[in-house]
């Protein structure tokens, strides 16, 4: 009986990590076509992890954001419609000109970000 339950467990969590991977897929295709996107993501130990997906234009304006946060398989895909409009760099110095500890909090923004602005870079030399 115990097997049965521990297998039962396990299909469920084979089933709901393909669910999770299924929305991160979509929800990159989607910001695709917004423009080049950057991803970030932040594991947590007590507190809860993210991932962050942002899209910019070639001028580096975010054009689109979306966060992934939580503890469970319940979590969706969350817009951050308070970054849109805003270019890489403004929001990156933004974040970097915060204290030490609310950074950590921003750490999946920052990598995106970074990202986005090395992409940029590149393609410009």
């Amino acid at each position: 009986m115990i097997y049965l339950a521990l297998f039962v467990i396990l299909v469920l969590q084979a089933a709901a990590t393909l669910q999770q991977v299924r929305q991160y897929k979509k929800t990159v295709r989607r910001l695709c076509q917004l423009g080049s996107v950057g991803i970030g993501s932040k594991k947590g130990k007590l507190a809860p992890g993210n991932i962050v997906v942002i899209a910019c234009d070639q001028d580096g304006r975010i054009t689109g954001g979306e966060i992934l946060e939580g503890y469970t398989i319940l979590s969706r895909f969350q817009a951050l419609q308070q970054i849109t409009g805003k270019t890489i760099y403004e929001l990156h110095d933004e974040y970097q000109a915060l204290p030490a500890k609310q950074q950590k909090a921003y750490k999946a923004h920052l990598q995106a970000l970074e990202a986005l602005i090395l992409r940029l870079n590149t393609v410009e030399a």
